[in-house]
């Protein structure tokens, strides 16, 4: 059993960014003024990158934390 879960929350924000990118390309089609541009250069474009460097980080820190319980379960044999 790992100590950690690092992957369910990561799958969970990974599925959160699918869902905004899909009801933005709904907004968008429909909103179509200055405000809708302001609002997507200062929120909406700055989501998607934020997000996959976050879900990399995630999963490099996944992989040192099951490095790291591998190591202390082999130190326990």
């Amino acid at each position: 059993m790992a100590v950690v879960d690092l992957h369910t929350g990561a799958a969970r924000l990974s599925e959160a960014l699918v869902q905004l990118e899909a009801a933005w390309g709904r907004v968008r089609v429909t909103w179509n003024d200055k405000s809708r541009h302001h609002f997507e250069a200062e929120h909406i474009e700055e989501i998607t990158p934020t997000v996959r460097l976050t879900l990399d980080a995630i999963n490099r820190l996944a992989e040192v934390f099951a490095r790291a319980e591998r190591a202390c379960l082999d130190e326990e044999r």
